[in-house]
């Protein structure tokens, strides 16, 4: 089981607020610099099943929040969210935006 470093998402629909989209694809990596692996939801939520867990981890508060499985009431799938801690920076909905190249 190992655990990973979530530093940057995409989220869909694009051109909405955070809080309205859903996180179809995650960054993670040991600095917030630059991620080393993209994974889609898919493979972060089979990740998880096997045992695999996700975080993250806030700059300027220095604290993390574990990342669990939820299931959106509106669309009913299985999404990912941070776990609610009333930190700003280590909520998966404020971190940057994942590049992909």
């Amino acid at each position: 089981m190992a655990q990973y470093r979530i530093i940057c998402t995409n989220q869909q629909p694009s051109g909405v607020p955070n809080d309205r989209a859903h996180i179809v694809g995650v960054g993670t990596g040991p600095t917030s610099a630059q991620y080393t692996s993209y994974w889609t939801l898919q493979q972060v939520l089979n990740a998880m099943d096997q045992g695999d867990t996700f975080y993250t981890y806030g700059e300027n508060s220095r604290k993390s929040a574990w990342v669990h499985k939820y299931v959106c009431p509106n669309c009913t799938r299985t999404h990912i969210r941070s776990a609610p801690d009333a930190v700003r920076d280590n909520n998966l909905d404020n971190l940057s935006t994942c590049k992909i190249n």
